[in-house]
């Protein structure tokens, strides 16, 4: 099958921040030999977005094919105490169904509104858990429709994977840690899911935390220490519920970089610290 290559495509609407330029093409990709027999016959640089909840997408849109991942994707199923997950399926999804079949260590998920690819790509974690703990296999393929099975993992940290951008994650097997009934489970996640809704501002444009974590601290303690807890500038915002939480209220992408920007040089110039986005940053300026 030949994918459909829609040109001029925006991608605003794809994106939490809401804002972004257009890809020069966009397409969405069903199943992976739709996606290898494309790789294999394509020239043009090629971006993956996922559920664009962590993304900064710039207002001079994105070079070449802009690819998202569709139904194919997103499968989950459980074969004992393994998962075997698409990259197109959602954190959230990949903990009720854990949760569902009483597999443990998943709970952290819970309220992570991205994808696993999204997800691999950052070595997304929360309360403790990263994805990096509960991977026993990764599948990936370059930008040529070169695949090959991960399993070392030994290299991958906090935010951090070393494969982000050399190609495509498609799925992974996740190694539960253990069984627990499902309302034992069910109870920590809803503990989680309580604390987000008691840290985190809900029902605004977002794109979770701003700011990677430096060592020994947190971005959000920094922010706030340095007086930007709510700090406004334009259309642009730092959350008045949590300090490391950007919100647009229709600023433009350019605005929303640059207020960012101004976040990092007041903390480097107060604490010394040199913050690190967390929020990827995608596309030409």
């Amino acid at each position: 099958m030949t994918l459909t290559l829609i040109p001029d495509y925006d991608l605003s609407k794809h994106t939490w921040l809401g804002v972004g330029g257009r890809a020069d093409q966009f397409a969405e990709v069903e199943n992976q030999d739709d996606l290898i027999s494309f790789l294999k016959n394509s020239k043009s640089p090629i971006t993956v977005l996922g559920a664009g909840s962590n993304v900064l997408i710039r207002d001079g849109g994105i070079e070449g094919v802009v690819l998202k991942l569709g139904k194919g994707f997103q499968k989950v199923t459980v074969q004992g105490d393994k998962m075997m997950v698409g990259a197109g399926a959602k954190l959230m999804d990949i903990a009720r169904v854990a949760c569902e079949a009483g597999l443990t260590g998943l709970e952290f998920m819970e309220g992570i509104p991205g994808t696993l690819g999204g997800g691999l790509s950052s070595n997304a974690g929360a309360f403790g858990g990263k994805l990096s703990d509960l991977l026993e296999e990764v599948f990936f393929t370059d930008f040529r429709g070169n695949t090959k099975t991960i399993s070392d993992f030994s290299d991958w940290d906090y935010r951090y994977s070393p494969w982000a951008q050399k190609g495509i994650f498609l799925g992974a097997i996740l190694q539960a840690t253990g069984k627990e009934t499902t309302d034992k489970i069910k109870a920590l996640m809803d503990e989680y899911h309580a604390k987000r809704m008691a840290t985190q501002p809900k029902g605004v444009r977002t794109a979770g935390s701003t700011f990677k974590n430096p060592s020994n601290t947190s971005a959000g303690f920094l922010l706030e220490k340095c007086g930007l807890k709510g700090y406004k500038k334009g259309k642009a915002e730092l959350s008045a519920k949590h300090a490391n939480f950007l919100v647009n209220n229709g600023a433009t992408a350019t605005e929303l970089e640059n207020f960012v920007e101004e976040l990092r040089i007041i903390v480097s110039q107060k604490e010394g610290i040199q913050l690190e986005w967390e929020v990827q940053c995608l596309g030409r300026k």
